[in-house]
């Protein structure tokens, strides 16, 4: 650190690390780490949505939405951490778009009881809905090389209505 071009000394930092106390101590943050990730038993559920959200995903440069479910016929191992249904809203900086193929929009139809009336979406018509859910656990990371057990997770890979829901916006009879 002794005049490298581009690094700068800490406030307060001698450059040499030492094994004595400091006169005044000083604290230092927690280390923040994320959420953990839910390992549920693989299978078909029963869940309830708990929230519903979007965002644009800078990591992925993509608008993602994200169902965050509650099984409620789950009777399987101890889980924690929030299990969620993610999906695909677009790479348009400019706003999400749910295509006609989506799979947001075909479960959008189903929640709704019908095709949609307006082009603008609430989220809240997924909370406090029940859904059926195929749970898998993740086993392998994005390169097909095995995760330690520690590692698995759960993720929803289907996603349905439970029930069939009446329209929340009658469409006009042709």
């Amino acid at each position: 650190m002794n005049g490298a071009p581009g690094l700068k000394r800490l406030p307060g930092h001698s450059g040499r690390f030492s094994t004595a106390p400091e006169a005044t101590p000083r604290q230092k943050p927690l280390i923040a780490v994320a959420q953990p990730y839910p390992l549920l038993d693989p299978g078909e559920y029963i869940a309830v949505c708990t929230n519903a959200d979007y965002e644009w995903a800078k990591r992925f440069s993509a608008w993602k939405a994200r169902l965050v479910l509650e099984p409620h016929d789950y009777a399987g191992r101890p889980y924690v951490g929030k299990l969620c249904k993610f999906f695909d809203l677009g790479k348009n900086p400019q706003g999400p778009y749910a295509g006609p193929r989506s799979g947001f929009r075909m479960l959008l139809v189903e929640v709704n009881g019908g095709q949609p009336t307006h082009a603008d979406v609430d989220m809240s018509v997924f909370v406090n809905r029940r859904y059926r859910v195929v749970i898998e656990t993740v086993t392998k990371n994005r390169d097909g090389e095995s995760l330690p057990a520690q590692h698995w997770y759960s993720i929803v890979r289907k996603i349905c209505s439970a029930a069939p829901s009446t329209p929340s916006t009658p469409s006009k009879p042709p």
